[in-house]
């Protein structure tokens, strides 16, 4: 590869994120066709939308936490 490539190549993830610490994530199949279907319309990857759903979540809940207290729980 070429210098000349290689500065052409653009980074997708943000600065900052932590690569070596990934979180893994469980969804169900339902769960995994929304987040599929949602990325695609966005044209992003899952990982993508689902940091921006993590984030829009943090927001939220900083704004509101009582808001999470009737969510239903894993394995509900």
């Amino acid at each position: 590869m070429n210098t000349s490539s290689t500065a052409q190549i653009k980074k997708r993830a943000p600065n900052g994120l932590e690569r070596d610490k990934p979180i893994p994530v469980r969804l169900t199949a339902e769960e995994r066709a929304k987040v599929q279907d949602m990325a695609e319309k966005e044209s992003r990857s899952m990982a993508s939308l689902l940091l921006m759903a993590a984030r829009l979540g943090f927001m939220e809940y900083e704004r509101n936490p009582r808001a999470f207290a009737n969510l239903p729980h894993i394995g509900d």
